[in-house]
């Protein structure tokens, strides 16, 4: 990886070029040199969205610079039927393991349903979910189905503190503050060196994001 990829989701663009993925939905997606990219259908706007973005979905993920699928995921804050937020992420954690990318979830009072999707579909690439705030038996439960956990701003301290570092990532979604302000907290909520768990961070995205492909 060449680049100093810190923050795994942002919806910010006005950051340093190569520092985080910025996510965006398919039609909003234009693609600038030095930038990295996760583009999906967001749970809140399954209702506007029709074939052509499922298609263009499918085009833009394939692009080199565009490294995570997703946001996809649940929200039982919105009132939508399950069965169609069910099927717009099934849809795109095939697309995921098609393009061998990580899938970015947006997940919303919603744990049982991802758990059941996770057993269902057993997927190969990793599932983060984004923003988790939920406590540490959430953690723990997602954890132990194979997920990895995005903490940004705002976060359970106990939660933080029960994942495991390689299973970890930090953003800054649409925090106002910049992700080394994030990195400088968590590492003082975990009582570790900041830089020690920038270099930590970095083999994480690496090792998904950046990985040599056989």
């Amino acid at each position: 990886m060449s680049v100093e990829l810190l923050d795994i989701h942002t919806h910010q663009t006005d950051g340093i070029p190569g520092e985080a993925i910025i996510n965006k939905m398919p039609k909003e997606l234009v693609i600038e040199p030095g930038k990295w990219y996760s583009v999906g259908i967001h749970p809140w706007f399954i209702y506007e969205m029709g074939k052509e973005d499922k298609d263009l979905l499918y085009e833009l993920v394939k692009h080199p610079q565009v490294i995570a699928v997703g946001e996809a995921g649940f929200d039982r804050a919105k009132d939508y039927f399950e069965a169609d937020q069910m099927s717009f992420f099934a849809e795109q954690a095939f697309i995921a393991e098609e393009v061998d990318k990580p899938l970015i979830i947006h997940m919303v009072k919603a744990a049982d349903l991802l758990l059941a999707e996770n057993k269902k579909l057993m997927p190969k690439m990793p599932w983060i979910i984004h923003g988790f705030r939920g406590k540490s038996e959430l953690a723990h439960q997602l954890l132990d189905a194979g997920m990895y956990l995005s903490f940004g701003e705002r976060y359970n301290v106990g939660a933080l503190r029960a994942t495991p570092l390689d299973h970890m990532f930090l953003e800054t979604d649409e925090a106002i503050c910049g992700i080394h302000h994030i990195y400088n907290k968590v590492a003082d909520d975990l009582g570790m060196d900041v830089e020690v768990l920038k270099e930590q961070m970095k083999k994480n995205i690496g090792r998904f994001f950046f990985k040599k492909k056989s």
